[in-house]
């Protein structure tokens, strides 16, 4: 019996290319070209290059190469693998964008390679596992969370899941941002430039409090909520290292492949759409252009709640 490997569908991604991200891949055509790589391989390079880039500008701000995450890319990643894209498929597009960041890191234009923080898929296990956490797994990790006694790692949990924020937006949050009366974090700088206000619940606002009494409990004096420490000083964490502490979080939860930061983002949508919020409203709070997008990346729908409706009508 022969056994034949699923074949990838092609997809096709519309839209336009970031003048920065076009100015990007010119010179890396340039390099191409003058290394003497064949046209075939350049070509390949560019339909995967350019898809993303598209991506990159119509569903995450004109977001740039150089401030992409590794989650910014798992999130384009899944995207494909959603639209047919097969194991063999999505690890082409990850050597090609890690292509892009060595030649990136040699021209000093960026300090590091987001692709090389996940994992390569296999036929068995797509590229990015996306869980959206539940109201017994949420129950879990507060707990877990509790127990294991970082303070600062459960204030990043619970806010990432209560603000929905994308990861540049909650690694960029400064105290003097947030409104401990009205719950609201003002004027957050995400990616692209783009500026965005967060709305967290009470049980985070506690949080929160109890943090910044501690920071002045140990005479820590920054600016910024979420912190690491280097060489002896105190620095904003990148998002890197909230991808790590993510990773953390869903190990004491009991998964194997640990938590994304996006998946307090997804879980929180799915969350709140499950419980009555109009959609609309949804999308407004997770700072997107269109229902469309949150519909299609973000809500998984009840299916309990499905089947109940469904029976109402069954024939």
């Amino acid at each position: 019996m022969s056994i034949y490997a699923e074949r990838s569908k092609r997809i096709n991604i519309d839209g336009n290319i970031s003048p920065e991200n076009e100015k990007i891949w010119n010179q890396y055509y340039r390099a191409m070209k003058m290394k003497g790589l064949s046209d075939k391989t350049i070509y390949n390079y560019e339909c995967d290059l350019k898809q993303w880039f598209r991506f990159m500008n119509e569903e995450q701000f004109g977001l740039s190469i150089l401030d992409a995450t590794e989650d910014d890319i798992a999130e384009f990643l899944f995207h494909c693998q959603e639209q047919g894209n097969n194991a063999n498929r999505i690890k082409r597009r990850m050597s090609s964008i890690s292509a892009l960041y060595i030649f990136l890191k040699k021209k000093r234009l960026t300090r590091e390679n987001p692709v090389e923080l996940l994992d390569r898929p296999t036929t068995a296990k797509p590229v990015v596992v996306q869980t959206y956490l539940t109201i017994e797994q949420i129950a879990l990790m507060k707990k877990k969370l509790k127990e294991h006694g970082d303070l600062q790692l459960e204030v990043y949990a619970l806010l990432s899941l209560s603000t929905m924020g994308r990861v540049n937006a909650i690694s960029n949050i400064k105290w003097k941002q947030i409104d401990f009366e009205e719950c609201e974090i003002r004027e957050v700088l995400e990616k692209g430039d783009k500026v965005v206000d967060l709305f967290f619940n009470g049980e985070v606002r506690e949080l929160l409090l109890k943090l910044k009494d501690q920071r002045d409990s140990n005479n820590i004096d920054t600016e910024y909520v979420f912190i690491s420490k280097k060489n002896g000083e105190y620095r904003k964490v990148v998002a890197s290292t909230l991808g790590l502490w993510a990773k953390k979080i869903g190990v004491m939860i009991g998964l194997d492949h640990g938590l994304h930061c996006h998946d307090f983002r997804h879980s929180g949508a799915t969350l709140l759409k499950n419980a009555g919020m109009p959609l609309e409203e949804v999308s407004t709070l997770l700072n997107h252009a269109s229902t469309d997008v949150t519909r299609k990346f973000y809500i998984r729908e009840d299916n309990k709640k499905l089947k109940e409706s469904k029976a109402k009508y069954e024939i």
